[in-house]
Parts: C-alpha cells; structure tokens; sequence
C-alpha cells in the first residue's frame, strides 16, 4: 500500500497517545494468559478425543468446537505427541464433516500438524488436508462466497463470515503445498471488491436466503468484524494473484500496478483507525459486545496481515492484550470453547517478534509491497516459529524503530528526508539497530543518491563490499551465490547493508528457486544484526531488567576524580564504540555507586598530547597504525606515571596480534594479572571493587569456551617491573552497551561494566601522573 501515516498516528508517537508510558502489560502475563488457555482447553476434551459441542445453524450435526480447539492448540505450540493432540487428531480424522466453519477450522489444523509429523501419519494429515482444501474448492459460489454448507458453484447465499474462513483455510493450504485454482482467488477477490461499503467497510455481505439478513445488504452499513474479515481476506487474495507487483522491473523502474488494491486496502484500514476498540465489536448491528472476541481475532490478521502496529492511535496487539488479560476467567476461559479460541489465537499470534521494519516515508517506498512479508513467510516455514514484519515511521520514537533487529528501506526514487528523520536514522545505528538499504529495481538515480546519503550520515566509515566471509554469507545458511551488497563497518560491526541491484522483487514474486539466496540471505541478516540472540517477543523489553549479580557497594580509593582520552592512530579504528556511547553507562555507575567523576575525551588525542590525562584508552578492530614518533611518546607519557587501558573490540584476534606487535616496539611486556590481584578480587588498597574470579559471564561467542574458566581475564602491560596499563583481549565497553555485534567477543552486559569499573576503581588508588 502506498498509503501515508494519518495525522492521529502521527500525534500517537508524538505525545504517546492511547496511553502507553502507562500500559503496564508484560510479556509474562501475556504468556501467563496464553498457559492457561490451553490448560482450559485441554480440559474440555473428553476420552474419545471430542470437544464438548453444540448444533449450529444449518449443520446436520453438532460438531465445530473440537476442530476449533485442534487448531488452536497446534496452532499454539502444543506437540503432536501431546495425548490431548494425538487423540484429537484420531478425531479430526474420523468426522464426516459438511460444514464450511469446522472445515475451515479443520483445514487449517492439518496444515499446521502436517509440519510437526514425520511418520505415517504425516502421509494421513495430507491426504485428509488435500480432501478438505478441495471440499473448499468446490463448495465455493459462483460469485466468489461461501455458505455453511457446500454451494457447489452455484449463486445461492453467502456470507463473508464463512468465506473469511475458508479464504483463510485455503491460505494456510497453499503455504503447506497444496494447489489451490487461481479462479478461487480471482472469484473471491471480485466479490470483495463489489461488495466493499464506500467508507471503506464490509458488511455481513448479501445473504438472499436464510438467517442473518439484518447484518448484509445494501442497506447494513459496514462493521467491525466483517471489515477486519473483508481486509485480510483482500490481502490473501492479492498474495496469492498479483505476485508480479511491480515485478520484473527492467530500466530501473517497476511496472505500475496495484492502485485498485491500495485504494480498497487503504479505505479499509482508514476505517478501522477511525472505529478501533479493544473492548467491543465497533458499529455490530446486534451491539458492540456481540462477537467482540471474535472482532478481536479478525483485528489481529489484518494488523499481521498489513504489517500496521497501529490503527489510528490505538497499538492494536498492546490494547486487545490488556483487555483479554484483564478479562480471562480464573479457569482460563473467555466464555465459550470458540471465544477462548480466539482470545487465544490473538494473544500468541499477536506476540509473535518482528523481524524487519519496513520505513515508510514520503516518496516510493513501497512499489513492491509485498517483499518483506513474503520473506517472513518464508522464514516461518523454514525456522517453523511465527515471525511478523511491521510498516514504522520517522514520526515514531526511536525506540519504535528497534522493534525490529533491522529497519529495511527501499527506495526507487530519491527519498527527501527532512534533518530531523536524518538524526533519528544515525541514532537509530547509534543505539545498536541495523539497516538494509535496498535501490529498487537497481534505480541509477537511487544509486547515486545512496551513495552521497551514506556519506552525509556516516562519514567516520566508508562504503566497502563485503568479503565472503562476511557473517551475512555464511551462517546459519553457507550461500553458494551471494548478493551485491555493500556495508559500513564502524569496527565493532556491519551497521548497514547497501543492496545497489534489486533484491525486493525475487522477494515479492516468491523467486525461490531461481533467487533462493536471497531469502537465506534474508535469514542470515538478521541472525547476523542479533548475534544468534532470540528475538523479543512484542511486549518484551529490548534490554530486560535482570537480577543484579554484582551486589557488592562499591568504594573509590583517595582519588574522585580522573580524566580519560582516546589514543588517535592512523586510520578510524581509534574510534571503535564512539558512536555507541561506551563510556556513558560506566561513567553513570561510578558517579551513582563510588561518587567518582570520570571525564572522558572522544575526540581522541595522539601520544604526544596526552600530557593531563590519567588514563589513555587504546581500542580497534584490528591493525593499529602509529608512528615511531608516537609510539615513543606513549612510552614517555607511562614513564611519568600515565596508565594505557587497552581492549581488542569485539575481541578481534587481529588487534591482539597488532596490541602485541605494538608492545615489544615500545618496549613494554604483557604478564596475566593473577586471579589473587586486587583488579580481579576487587579488595583495592583503600577503594572496594566487584569480585571477578567466579561466575563471571560471556557472550555467545566465548560462552563454551569459558565454562571452566568463569572468570574476568586481564592482562598487566608492564614498563620493566611497574604496571603501567591494563589489557582485555575480550571487548569491555561495547558489551556494557546491551547491544549485539555478530561474533563479539566479550562480556555479557552487567560483568562488562564490573570489569570495567574495577579499572577505574584501581586508578583512584594511584597516585595522578606527572
């Protein structure tokens, strides 16, 4: 869709509208919540594997609840090896069903357990899927509808309740294989089409017989439910139709489609911003509380579906969350086995983590509109975990934007961003969040202005392709083809991928066996931007609060105040962890715990002006190019009692080898600081350190490594017998940050900034340099 952020959403972010610094929701109790669903559910289920049910309008017999909650529970995680799912499954496979809404339900149960069975019965799931997905099939209307009961082709009644259903059954069919005629998707989409209210809305749709008539025609306005309904089955229809959107491009620019689309889409989504409520089905014909759980499932496919956080004002995920916690029965339940189906369904699909952000912004950011949710969609199959994508905007917070690992832009014309959404982009990278920037189509014009954007934003690093070692390239998928790309590196790690060729249409036309690499490299990115760390779930904190395991009050020696300045070298790597702020967190604990003033100089000094400092800090990725002149200067500056503190960023063996290098040159020796020094005991002369000889923690890529070795590792750089500076060959001030840097070597966050601070701690105890 090419639709702009609306005024009301915009104001939401600005001044936190819907009330959001109060929502006080966890993870936890949304977890919680879902727990006790299930438990609900499973309780419901007798010996023979059935639900308790009920006859509904027009079945032959009562049944639909046991389909419903098979879906739910495997929809939700519960194994197929579970009792509960295996006796269900000898259900499903025994019912002769003729009913659109336990079909559907049944439908899309197979799909799911298909995926989690590997024995025979895996071959019995299929067949039985086959037979419902063409049960659908065939008992679709002419018109593109579905009844309760098989219309064979026919033009009797419908309604868009069951025809979401089936659309959303047939959907989950065709993601597991099966071949669904591209005249189911074309009939359907026509009857949307022709039915959709000039506001935008849907109705219950034209029943010409039967029950219900109060809800449809052409004189029902529009609501809640059906709109929702009519949206996402919009949404699968275009998915399933228009795979070339936009695709292929040749000249550099997209073929121009999908206004008809956008337009229906857009007056949709206006509509639901307008009348969104968490607690009530908004503008039902019988009143908002009819069917308001079943709104609230309807809300939750179209927010996924659209990739909207929010309508209007309202975070549709925070608010419907807040209401179904806040009104779960003591015994799990939301009434009825299908109301507790949908609550349950909203809440775990609903938290399910983002993988991409998507920017939206004034100009062509969205002629393939379909890229990143097909890529999530193939993620899911492959990974089998639910993955969302999300639209943001440079009107949102920052924070916002780390909702996902990677903020993916793609332009096929120059995007005019105004300075401030410039800043929020460099303090997007600055706080930890990673970039694809994508020249759609391959555009020149795009080309050339990424080019001088990246520079503008960025110019501490340039613009360099990407080895074939590159992260990105090899785990967890080793491609065999590898994209064009291109990468800003600031020493710590690949902060921003430029793609100057087309990766967004194999993405939007599903190329997976021709351009099957780019959806694993797709994979590896964001594995790359998190360091293999699991994704958070919506309402988790980026950084969650843990217990303090480093309790200890601290204690400053005779001295409170000391002054740092990074040493300068040939080349940025001098700069490493500048633009994360590394020294803030610490020089925060030790005002806060030790009553000490750190002041820190980042605009780095060389050797030779060194002359005033306490503590010269000394980091880099890598080779460390330094005249002779200065590295007698630093020599000097530790003969008059200055102090060197060193550390390889991210713990790269290449600046260990270059620190080393650079040592003997000047002079001075590396000795281990033995685990009986006050560095590492934290007993100081007059000052209090942390304990770091035990239970000290690593990051990922040293965690196995350093399971028989939890404790810091410091290295004493010496001036003849006299300990002049310290040295990590693990990253310190990085790893205070919280953030993720693919193969870092280091610490985990609280025993980074323990190490670190016991530095510090150890210099009070020293007397200043001459």
């Amino acid at each position: 869709m090419r639709r702009t952020v609306s005024l009301g959403f915009a104001m939401a972010l600005l001044v936190g509208a819907t009330g959001q610094a109060a929502f006080a929701l966890t993870d936890e109790e949304v977890v919680k919540a879902i727990e006790k669903a299930q438990a609900y559910l499973m309780s419901q289920q007798g010996q023979d594997g059935s639900w308790p049910e009920q006859k509904y309008h027009a079945s032959t017999a009562p049944y639909g609840h046991t389909e419903i909650a098979m879906f739910s529970l495997v929809y939700t995680g519960v194994h197929p090896n579970r009792e509960t799912v295996a006796r269900g499954i000898d259900t499903l496979l025994a019912r002769d069903l003729d009913y659109t809404y336990a079909i559907s339900m049944r439908t899309m149960a197979y799909a799911y357990l298909q995926r989690k069975l590997a024995d025979k019965r895996r071959d019995l799931i299929r067949k039985a899927l086959i037979a419902d997905s063409m049960w659908l099939v065939q008992a679709q209307g002419a018109h593109g509808g579905w009844d309760y009961r098989s219309l064979g082709g026919s033009t009797g009644r419908y309604d868009f309740s069951n025809t979401q259903l089936a659309m959303l059954a047939l959907r989950e069919a065709a993601l597991a294989g099966v071949e669904i005629p591209r005249s189911v998707w074309e009939r359907n989409y026509a009857l949307y089409s022709k039915e959709q209210k000039s506001d935008g809305a849907w109705n219950y749709g034209n029943p010409s017989i039967g029950v219900n008539n109060h809800l449809g025609g052409d004189r029902t306005p529009g609501y809640g439910t059906m709109t929702a309904a009519g949206l996402a089955s919009i949404f699968i229809g275009m998915d399933n139709l228009d795979l070339a959107s936009g695709c292929p491009c040749p000249n550099g620019r997209s073929a121009r489609m999908g206004g008809e689309f956008d337009r229906r889409a857009d007056g949709a989504l206006q509509w639901l911003e307008k009348h969104f409520r968490a607690d009530a089905s908004p503008k039902h014909p019988d009143g908002d509380a009819a069917y308001r759980f079943y709104w609230l499932y309807s809300v939750e496919r179209v927010g996924i579906a659209a990739g909207y956080k929010y309508f209007g004002t309202h975070n549709w995920f925070k608010e419907g969350a807040e209401h179904l916690v806040k009104t779960q029965g003591d015994n799990g339940s939301w009434g009825s086995i299908p109301e507790t189906c949908f609550c349950l369904l909203f809440l775990y699909k609903g938290r399910a983590p983002i993988l991409y952000n998507k920017l939206e912004y004034k100009g062509e950011w969205n002629n393939h509109r379909r890229d990143i949710a097909n890529l999530t969609t193939y993620i899911e199959k492959v990974k089998e975990q639910m993955f969302q994508w999300q639209i943001v905007s440079l009107k949102a917070p920052v924070e916002e934007l780390h909702d996902a690992p990677v903020l993916y832009i793609t332009a096929e014309k120059e995007p005019e961003f105004p300075d401030e959404h410039k800043k929020k982009l460099r303090q997007f990278t600055d706080t930890g969040g990673t970039i694809l920037l994508e020249a759609s189509c391959g555009n020149p014009e795009v080309r050339k202005w990424a080019q001088a954007f990246v520079e503008e934003l960025w110019p501490e690093w340039e613009l360099k392709p990407l080895g074939p070692d590159h992260g990105s390239f090899t785990h967890p998928h080793a491609l065999k083809q590898r994209p064009e790309v291109l990468g800003l590196d600031d020493g710590m790690r690949t902060f921003l991928f430029y793609a100057m060729d087309d990766i967004s249409c194999p993405w939007q036309t599903k190329a997976y066996a021709r351009r099957g690499y780019l959806f694993e490299w797709g994979i590896n990115l964001f594995t790359y931007a998190t360091d293999q760390a699991p994704l958070r779930a919506k309402l988790q904190a980026r950084q969650p609060k843990e217990k303090d395991r480093y309790p200890t009050e601290i204690r400053a020696g005779s001295r409170r105040s000391l002054r740092l300045a990074r040493l300068k070298y040939d080349g940025p790597g001098w700069m490493t962890g500048r633009n994360y702020g590394v020294f803030q967190q610490l020089q925060k604990t030790l005002s806060e715990k030790a009553s000490v003033n750190l002041a820190f100089e980042e605009g780095g000094a060389e050797a030779s002006g060194l002359g005033g400092y306490d503590v010269a800090y000394l980091v880099g990725p890598g080779e460390i190019g330094m005249a002779e002149a200065q590295k007698q200067a630093l020599k000097a500056y530790l003969e008059k009692g200055g102090f060197l503190w060193a550390e390889a960023a991210g713990g790269s063996t290449g600046f260990n080898a270059a620190f080393r290098k650079l040592c003997v040159e000047t002079g001075l020796t590396l000795n281990a600081i033995p685990q009986t020094d006050p560095l590492m005991t934290g007993r100081l002369p007059t000052g209090t350190g942390y304990g770091l000889i035990s239970n000290v923690q690593f990051s990922r890529a040293l965690r196995v490594q350093r399971l028989a070795r939890p404790h810091a590792e410091l290295i004493g750089i010496y001036l003849g017998e006299r300990l002049v500076g310290v040295y990590s060959p693990f990253d310190i001030l990085f790893s205070t940050t919280g953030y993720e840097a693919y193969g870092r070597r280091g610490y985990k966050t609280q025993d980074a900034l323990a190490v670190a601070t016991n530095i510090i701690l150890f210099l009070t105890d020293r007397p200043a340099a001459r």
